[in-house]
């Protein structure tokens, strides 16, 4: 009787079998070696990561290529109730090409980072906005809306640039140092700590009669412009008399804090942000005075300058802030 090995060595068809098997194996390990490699960590260090994909992405698909950023983009296109949790937290930034987001990838290793680029036509679709409208509140509604249903535990929106006027300090050190518990359980914080120009009592959209602090060209116009707004954006809420909150659309702010409204509420609202024929920088001032309401449901939503600074970020020397108006109140120095 013939071995094994001598009846495989004398069969064709045998030994083609054998040779598919072996193909078969290696390639099968060949794949296994791939996916390890792609999925290992999940999120991976210094990417751009997107749990969920929408299809309204609009007319604009935006891409750094002009502007000096060296960012790892590697996005998991699937669908909604495949998305992976996303453990990190996020920071948004609108910009535009003239801004430096080198300051971006410096935060890569705690965060994943979505850089906006609004004047760009060839991003990646998950950093596209539908239309260049409404400054940075385009920005921040398109990336709520694209990531609503699988959202990091908190957010950072900003705008591009490291440094302003209306910032404390230096963007990076001001991310790194915010205090995550005070963050959970204030669920909302503005970037900005002192009142000035805008709190306690900034608009007046029913009475008109708000306290100007500093040059107020533009109070009337922006009440105006939130009082018609106000039923498109909250249709069954009551617009309060008094609407105030620290300038000036940079902020941090929960899962929780974002979810108080729906993604509908979310699409409406941008929606009547592409809709809306005012110049983009009144309807991007309409959002930058609602974010706090939107975030808290609070109209006036004005921690003390000195509690903000000491118990979100750790800055607790003692400051002698900007006082306000007789007429708008004293101010807390602090509590």
């Amino acid at each position: 009787m013939r071995s094994v090995q001598e009846y495989a060595s004398s069969n064709p068809k045998v030994r083609l079998c054998a040779a598919t098997l072996l193909c078969l194996l290696f390639l099968g390990a060949l794949i296994e070696a791939w996916r390890e490699d792609t999925f290992a960590g999940g999120i991976q260090q210094g990417s751009l990561s997107i749990g969920q994909t929408d299809t309204d992405y609009g007319a604009i698909s935006l891409e750094q290529t002009e502007i000096n950023i060296n960012i790892d983009v590697n996005v998991n296109m699937v669908e909604d109730s495949q998305a992976p949790a996303l453990l990190r937290p996020a920071i948004i930034a609108g910009a535009v090409l003239a801004d430096s987001l080198e300051w971006m990838q410096n935060m890569t290793d705690e965060y994943d980072v979505f850089p906006f680029i609004v004047t760009d036509t060839s991003s990646p679709l998950h950093l596209a906005v539908p239309a260049n409208k409404g400054r940075e509140a385009m920005v921040y509604l398109s990336y709520i809306i694209h990531n609503y249903d699988n959202l990091p535990p908190y957010a950072i929106f900003t705008h591009g640039h490291r440094t302003a006027w209306h910032q404390e300090r230096d963007i990076v050190d001001m991310v790194q140092d915010l205090r995550i518990p005070a963050l959970e359980k204030a669920q909302y914080v503005s970037l900005r700590f002192s009142w000035s120009p805008s709190c306690p009592a900034e608009l007046r959209p029913k009475h008109h009669d708000a306290v100007v602090w500093g040059d107020g060209d533009h109070l009337r116009e922006t009440e105006d412009a939130i009082g018609d707004a106000w039923g498109a954006l909250f249709p069954d809420e009551k617009l309060p008399d008094t609407i105030a909150s620290q300038c000036c659309a940079q902020f941090a702010a929960t899962k929780e804090a974002i979810r108080r409204r729906t993604k509908e509420d979310y699409v409406r609202m941008r929606q009547w942000l592409l809709d809306t024929r005012l110049d983009d920088s009144v309807s991007g001032r309409v959002f930058e005075k609602l974010w706090a309401y939107i975030m808290t449901g609070e109209a006036v939503h004005c921690p003390a300058p000195q509690t903000a600074a000491c118990e979100y970020f750790g800055y607790c020397d003692t400051r002698i802030w900007p006082t306000p108006p007789a007429e708008m109140g004293a101010l807390p120095i602090a509590r």
